[in-house]
């Protein structure tokens, strides 16, 4: 089941826009971005398509499994569901600012709340997108979040 709108029926557009950033050092297929959403199908399918764009992907069910996963300060952008039990994708963006590690979020949701998104992105949240995700708007937000991106310790994107 795809849960993405399709404005047009040709999706490399969307690789053009993600390989327009191939000038910058560290933007490459050993990208990683990490989905974190509780809904198996709807990150299969966000799996499927930035893997398509070329990047790297882990993906994780719930926010406690994320954040104990050894690859948390490798993560160059961070897509996660607002409404998770018990941590949402806003809970979830706070902690990981707390513990230091400044990653580009994009929260996605299927509930839309004007107060919420207002409040993630005065947290520092890249981008709120409604749930179906139009492909071309969630491209738009990774293209920002990896710009804003910065390297770690052992040079990849984090």
């Amino acid at each position: 089941m795809c849960q993405f709108v399709h404005q047009t029926d040709d999706f490399d557009r969307g690789r053009v826009l993600i390989s327009g950033m191939s000038g910058r050092p560290g933007l490459s297929t050993d990208t990683l971005i990490s989905i974190v959403d509780d809904d198996k199908d709807f990150r299969m399918s966000l799996t499927d398509l930035i893997e398509a764009m070329g990047f790297i992907v882990e993906a994780f069910p719930s926010a406690e499994e994320f954040l104990a996963s050894p690859n948390v300060r490798h993560t160059a952008c961070l897509i996660a569901d607002v409404h998770m039990p018990p941590v949402s994708g806003t809970e979830l963006h706070r902690r990981l600012l707390e513990s230091g590690y400044a990653i580009p979020t994009i929260l996605v949701t299927a509930y839309p709340d004007e107060s919420v998104r207002v409040r993630a992105l005065d947290q520092g949240v890249m981008c709120y997108l409604s749930k179906p995700l139009d492909e071309y708007a969630l491209v738009g937000c990774v293209r920002s979040a990896l710009m804003r991106a910065t390297p770690d310790a052992s040079g990849r994107l984090a």
